[in-house]
């Protein structure tokens, strides 16, 4: 169950064992590359790349709570019965990261480069492209990129998690770019 931790001004701010926001990065592997689905939005006035999530907020029971209500608020529900079936079937998340500085829960899930995750981001934006974009749905497009290629305007939690997903013991083997023995 979420608790409250303070009030900013206007906005509350709630967290779930620690835990102040979370997110979920779809990813899928093609012949040796691993793809991840990200999102622009606006942040501070600037289109930056950034991981799909959020904050904790009151609702939300368990961080897989956030993960999935700010993915679906992230995505326009777009697919949002697709994940309340995973979720029911315990085939939701992978894989599981915490960043202690920010307090995020990163959960990674593993699409396999199925139809509909596939067009996930040409269907947000056929829906989407003349809809100004509000609260509840502050993605201005959504893309899939390879994880080690990609470095273009990206937030400063898509940097650390990027760095953290390029080493970590699920996808290292993909990477062409092995960090050195000894630095």
């Amino acid at each position: 169950m979420s608790k409250f931790v303070k009030k900013v001004g206007k906005v509350q701010y709630y967290e779930i064992d620690g835990i102040r926001a979370a997110g979920i990065i779809p990813y899928y592997i093609k012949q040796g590359q691993v793809y991840i689905l990200i999102n622009e939005e606006y942040r501070n006035g600037k289109l930056v790349n950034n991981i799909i999530g959020g904050k904790v907020d009151k609702v939300d029971k368990v961080i897989e709570d956030t993960m999935t209500r700010e993915f679906n608020e992230e995505t326009g529900f777009l697919i949002s019965d697709i994940l309340k079936i995973l979720k029911g079937k315990n085939k939701f998340l992978n894989e599981k990261f915490f960043f202690e500085k920010s307090k995020y829960m990163l959960g990674l899930l593993n699409v396999s480069n199925t139809f509909e995750w596939k067009i996930l981001p040409d269907l947000y934006h056929k829906i989407f492209k003349d809809v100004e974009v509000f609260n509840d749905r502050d993605s201005n497009s959504l893309k899939w990129v390879s994880l080690f290629e990609f470095d273009e305007n990206m937030s400063y939690l898509l940097t650390m998690v990027t760095n953290k997903l390029k080493y970590s013991k699920l996808f290292r083997k993909y990477n062409k770019r092995k960090m050195p023995l000894f630095a």
